[in-house]
């Protein structure tokens, strides 16, 4: 349905962007295969006490075979008493044998703290994700309201264009019938030109805005965007967002989640210099039957025990390795619980600075849409010129822009405020 109403370039609203974003955007997909692939862990870790299933085959060919000839044991006056005898093969000249194991580890100290490290290391990727799907969705915010603004900004700098046009036009009548200095002339010129660099400048804007957009939405470039409602907050202080901060932010809850996982390794590594007891069961069959024994199968059950006593220092090693991990695990974590406060006062900063300017400029745009009202009296009394009209028409269309500048900074604050809370 979302798709379906896509095609008809209707104006998309910034939850329709989102979706799309998620449903199509490169980002959001890399993001999610990269989550996919450390999700992965997991299933690597129950192998080391899970049972391991092996089956193995050979085929051997020797130079010859080997036998044993009885005759040849005996003196010769005593071989008529052994009477006709074949000779007993030892070893045949080739011979297809196979086997199979079942191999389960039974003890192993490091194998049940690998196994929980490795789930909470899945747990922080899991909030790696979410951490990386609100900064794209705040992405396509920034994007989206730089589309909108950036067409507000073509059509005024169009307009100002048209203006600076008329003006060059009435001055050129003005210095002919001798009304005006030549200098009114260049100078009307020289903001024409202006105006024409300007209209540039926002076209190319508009470019990269809606390039941007695209790329992160999959949506067209051309795609009609809609002006978001004003956004709230659910905080009433910037106390209240660090506090959902630090219980909700997903790097956060990932970095708790990779103190716990350095922890475990830390602890596996400790546990490493335990034995290791393996129980097997081994099945085989084989071609190479003899004359001495005619099977050619048989089972065992064995029950082996390993235990390095010393093994050049590496575990010596790879214990200080984990204890350091573990300490810039917690470090990270503070400087994360750190990094979360500050951007919360950054943050409400630019939104509460955001809100006064988004009324004074709605005050602003009030006042130029009454000058603009009286500039239309005006003229239709005679009053003014259509040029002065047209001044007070871009002076609105200015204010306007103003409003829309405004808002855009008030919701961009608001999502990063969301953003840092974990709330996005």
């Amino acid at each position: 349905m979302l798709l379906f109403l896509f095609g008809l370039a209707h104006a998309v609203t910034l939850d329709e962007a989102w979706a799309a974003a998620d449903a199509r955007g490169v980002q959001t997909r890399l993001a999610r295969e990269s989550f996919a692939a450390e999700s992965t862990l997991t299933g690597a870790a129950w192998s080391l006490v899970s049972p391991k299933f092996v089956l193995r085959g050979n085929y051997t060919h020797n130079n010859e075979e080997l036998t044993l000839d009885p005759a040849a044991l005996v003196p010769e006056n005593l071989a008529p008493l052994l009477g006709d005898t074949e000779p007993v093969v030892l070893q045949k000249l080739s011979w297809f044998d196979a086997n199979f194991s079942i191999i389960q580890p039974l003890f192993s100290g490091k194998a049940l703290p690998l196994l929980n490290a490795a789930y909470r290391t899945v747990d922080a990727a899991r909030e790696d994700l979410a951490g990386q799907e609100a900064a794209i969705k705040k992405g396509v915010a920034e994007s989206y309201w730089g589309v909108l603004v950036a067409r507000e900004g073509v059509a005024i700098a169009a307009e100002a264009r048209d203006s600076a046009t008329k003006h060059r036009v009435l001055a050129a009548k003005s210095v002919d019938v001798g009304l005006a200095a030549p200098t009114v002339k260049l100078q009307a010129q020289i903001a024409e030109s202006r105006a024409d660099r300007d209209l540039a400048r926002a076209e190319e804007s508009r470019a990269m805005a809606e390039g941007a957009f695209a790329q992160l939405t999959g949506l067209s470039a051309d795609t009609p965007v809609e002006l978001p409602p004003r956004r709230s907050l659910p905080w009433a202080s910037p106390e209240l967002i660090v506090d959902a901060a630090l219980k909700n932010r997903p790097s956060l809850r990932a970095a708790r989640s990779r103190v716990r996982a350095a922890e475990l390794a830390s602890t596996a590594r400790t546990l490493d210099w335990a034995p290791e007891v393996n129980g097997r069961f081994t099945y085989v069959w084989t071609e190479n039957t003899s004359a001495f024994s005619e099977r050619d199968e048989f089972w065992m059950v064995m029950v082996e025990g390993e235990w390095v006593l010393w093994d050049g220092g590496y575990r010596l090693s790879k214990q200080a390795e984990a204890a350091a991990q573990k300490r810039m695990a917690v470090l990270a974590r503070t400087l994360e619980e750190d990094q979360a406060a500050a951007q919360v006062r950054i943050n409400w900063e630019a939104w509460t600075r955001a809100q006064k300017a988004l009324a004074t400029v709605d005050q602003e745009l009030g006042l130029a849409n009454e000058n603009l009202r009286l500039a239309e009296v005006a003229w239709e009394a005679g009053a003014i010129t259509f040029l002065e009209l047209e001044d007070a028409r871009l002076g609105e269309a200015a204010s306007r822009l103003g409003v829309m500048q405004e808002r855009m900074r008030s919701d961009l604050a608001a999502l990063a405020l969301l953003e840092v809370a974990g709330a996005l």
